[in-house]
């Protein structure tokens, strides 16, 4: 993994997406930096996800999706969160991106396919993020605050 003194942006990543963009909104409003959901980005982008999919097809779609992160991948000052998805599809993407992993317990996760897949994809976090920042709740301070500790250099 690269060094971390390059880096432009905060990117927030976990298996629990919905807390993971609060974290990240949390974390840019103290860092007074600029938030962007990447999921609200591809919403955008890809607008009729259902009609792409049935008349084109699901490699159109990726691409409009790759698109989408891409543009976010170029953001700069910013604080990203994305979901695993679509991290593990464009992770090689963020290469300007302080890589934060918020990991939760299992039974944290409210998302079944996650705890289905637990390991699987707890595995795959933590060898292609920069920080890992385990929380025994969701606590969005706390997150904030270890996060800020081990980025400290770079901020």
């Amino acid at each position: 993994m690269k060094s971390l003194q390059n880096c432009i942006n905060i990117l927030i990543v976990g298996l629990e997406n919905q807390f993971c963009k609060i974290v990240a909104e949390e974390l840019s409003e103290r860092l007074q930096m600029h938030f962007t959901s990447c999921e609200g980005i591809v919403s955008y982008y890809v607008e009729e996800r259902d009609l792409i999919l049935q008349n084109i097809g699901l490699d159109y779609l990726k691409k409009k999706e790759k698109d989408a992160i891409k543009e976010c991948a170029n953001f700069s000052d910013c604080v990203l969160s994305i979901g695993y998805d679509l991290f593990k599809n464009n992770y090689k993407l963020f290469t300007n991106s302080a890589i934060c992993y918020i990991k939760l317990k299992k039974e944290l996760l409210s998302d079944i396919k996650n705890k289905i897949t637990f390991s699987q994809r707890d595995e795959f976090l933590l060898s292609h993020c920069h920080v890992k920042i385990e929380l025994e709740k969701k606590d969005k301070r706390s997150a904030c605050k270890k996060i800020i500790e081990n980025l400290g250099d770079i901020l």
